[in-house]
């Protein structure tokens, strides 16, 4: 089974599942339902994470998390495993519950943190299991639309609301419409995902490949080799050539390092993802002399808030629309 990714990062937003072993239930009468909501209340409390929406089906569940502390492996473990002890010793069974590990695909919040909450919350609805979303007893759906009076809350659904309105009770009723009308839509916002993990606007994609270059996992993760855009070196070279608006002779001849150059061969390892003798190769250094300048660079962007804007302006270049 290939290794998914596990991108973790401060603020991050996910949109995970797991299903069952063999597309079997997890789910087998109500009561299993209430201790999987335990679970969440003790793993939330524990890992400190946000719980903006979730799911619960019958042979797989949807939660979308926010992770103040960069932890949704960890979280995830300790769900599933406890979920799986408990289904495990009450029905008398053995093996695994889970079909694999789960999956999360990182979220752009500004672009589908109210689209994928809807989306959610109608999975009963696109199951045929009941007509109307408030009719299912297991999604946060209620608590957004303030059905769920003398319960505690578990569902953090202030960010989401307060992009319909400031006040609570209007933002619940405009929620409420919001989410009716998506019913009969078919439209999967997860088929959007970036290589399967990266759900957001070309630019957050774009953030996030950048922060992919520099992650070097244990393992070959499948999707890295899809997400880290691979570019031909003189593609790069060539749009940054554009950017400065110089000819390519300026950016590859030696000698003293400006800093378009610096810049491009900086980029030129972002973007392309190539070894440093091939960079080397086209501007006309060793592969130990880009691995310095590298370096440089890297200091220079922590070093001067003008050079690091200057690199995201020039990384949005390849941001293709």
């Amino acid at each position: 089974m290939s290794r998914p990714l596990r991108l973790e990062f401060e603020g991050a937003f996910y949109h995970v599942t797991s299903r069952g072993n063999l597309r079997d239930r997890i789910f087998f009468d109500d009561k299993d339902r209430e201790k999987f909501l335990d679970i969440l209340r003790r793993t939330k409390q524990r890992y400190g994470y946000l719980l903006h929406a979730y799911a619960l089906m019958g042979n797989h569940y949807h939660l979308f998390l926010e992770t103040p502390r960069a932890n949704i492996s960890q979280i995830m473990q300790n769900i599933n495993t406890s979920y799986t002890v408990y289904i495990n010793k009450r029905h008398k069974r053995a093996g695994h519950l889970f079909q694999g590990r789960f999956k999360g695909i990182i979220v752009d919040k500004e672009t589908y943190l109210i689209v994928l909450s809807r989306y959610i919350h109608l999975n009963p609805v696109r199951a045929g299991m009941v007509e109307n979303p408030e009719d299912y007893r297991w999604t946060s759906y209620k608590e957004y639309i303030g059905a769920c009076k003398g319960k505690e809350s578990m569902v953090d659904t202030a960010e989401t609301l307060s992009s319909f309105s400031k006040t609570k009770t209007a933002a619940m009723k405009v929620y409420r419409e919001f989410v009716t009308e998506g019913i009969g839509e078919r439209n999967n916002p997860l088929e959007n995902a970036e290589a399967g993990a990266i759900l957001g606007s070309k630019i957050f994609i774009a953030q996030i490949r950048s922060m992919l270059q520099k992650w070097k996992p244990d393992k070959e993760v499948p999707q890295l080799k899809k997400l880290r855009k691979v570019l031909p070196v003189d593609t790069v070279i060539k749009v940054c050539c554009n950017y400065y608006g110089k000819k390519e002779e300026y950016l590859l001849k030696k000698g003293k390092e400006k800093g378009e150059r610096q810049a491009a061969i900086y980029v030129s390892k972002i973007m392309s993802n190539a070894k440093n003798t091939e960079i080397g190769k086209s501007f006309g250094i060793q592969g130990s002399t880009v691995s310095e300048a590298l370096k440089r660079a890297e200091a220079r962007i922590q070093r001067e808030k003008k050079f690091q804007k200057e690199i995201e302006a020039l990384k949005k270049q390849f941001i293709i629309e």
